[in-house]
């Protein structure tokens, strides 16, 4: 079952308030991610297990925590 807009709308909202700003964010979503294997976030939101994959990988850059 593929995640709801509202899920991905907020996805992309945190993305934009932890990068600064929605290009930065938009940008980010379409590239490899070192953080998620390398997989491209936008891929990834496509699916609820993807989309919270997504989320914790933003909220720890927030936080600083790389792993």
């Amino acid at each position: 079952m593929a995640p709801h807009n509202d899920q991905r709308a907020e996805i992309y909202a945190l993305a934009t308030e932890v990068l600064g700003e929605t290009a930065s964010a938009e940008r980010w979503m379409l590239e490899p991610a070192i953080g998620l294997n390398q997989q491209v976030p936008a891929d990834l939101i496509g699916t609820p297990e993807g989309a919270e994959l997504v989320e914790t990988y933003l909220i720890q850059i927030e936080h600083g925590v790389y792993v």
